[in-house]
């Protein structure tokens, strides 16, 4: 995101009454049904005001949004990554997330079931990014069907985060922006786009945030980060579910060249 830009976000993020981690347990949602909506880093400031006077805005240690790192785990043969290409329901991600500066980090297992609910389990833990250790060894056996010997660190996923929590419904808004993706030499930035995830038990589409996104002419759209990051990385991988989206960062980032070609 560029600093008039991220400016201008940090001044709109003070206007929202602050909300703390604590007073955030009401609306984990750890089983939940996520929408999703991405657009240009340009918007973002304008859909932060027009949402303000409806949602808190999480603060920690004076901050309004947090960076995060997380590191991504599949088979060698990209099981989970083809069962998404391939539409399957009922697939899983295997993920470390660290929430950088703040000493706390998990492992996390997501499980997308069939009817279209995200169920979230974690357990506090350090990425290693050669070994599991024994209780996360314990942890994966309970939560996936996969031999843990055979998951391997896929990529390196880095972003930064803004949530906000509706005054009035059990809803949780994240914004995640300046994205990126790493493994090995291979780099890639994502500066101008934002993913915007609307979280609730059931999917309300009076809410708030949802009117102001449609009212901006952004519409919900489908975006993994793990997925898109594997396809910006790995070229051998089939990738004719996410063309539309890697197209899309094509468009938004082509001041800089092309983000993907078919081919990176």
């Amino acid at each position: 995101m560029e600093k008039q830009q991220l400016n201008s976000v940090v001044s709109e993020l003070q206007t929202f009454e602050p909300i703390t981690l604590a007073e955030m347990d009401g609306v984990s949602l750890m089983n939940r049904t996520d929408t999703k909506f991405v657009f240009e880093a340009k918007l973002l400031p304008v859909i932060l005001k027009a949402v303000q006077p409806f949602y808190k805005s999480l603060e920690i240690k004076g901050k309004r949004f947090a960076d995060y790192k997380t590191d991504y785990f599949d088979t060698s043969d990209f099981y989970m990554f083809t069962a998404h290409q391939n539409g399957k329901q009922n697939r899983y991600k295997v993920r470390y997330r660290e929430y950088v500066g703040s000493d706390l980090s998990f492992l996390e297992v997501k499980f997308k079931n069939n009817k279209g609910k995200t169920l979230k389990s974690r357990i506090k833990s350090w990425v290693d990014l050669d070994n599991f250790d024994s209780i996360d060894t314990e942890f994966l056996n309970q939560k996936t069907p996969f031999e843990v010997d055979n998951l391997i660190h896929i990529l390196t996923n880095s972003f930064s985060r803004i949530t906000l929590v509706s005054k009035t419904d059990k809803e949780r808004l994240t914004i995640d922006f300046s994205l990126g993706f790493a493994k090995g030499e291979i780099d890639k930035r994502l500066d101008n786009l934002v993913i915007a995830e609307v979280k609730q038990e059931k999917v309300n589409r009076s809410s708030k945030v949802m009117q102001v996104l449609k009212d901006n002419g952004i519409r919900q759209a489908s975006f993994s980060k793990y997925a898109s990051g594997a396809t910006l990385l790995n070229s051998q991988l089939k990738y004719n579910k996410f063309k539309s989206n890697m197209l899309y960062l094509n468009k938004i980032h082509q001041d800089h060249g092309n983000i993907w070609n078919g081919n990176n």
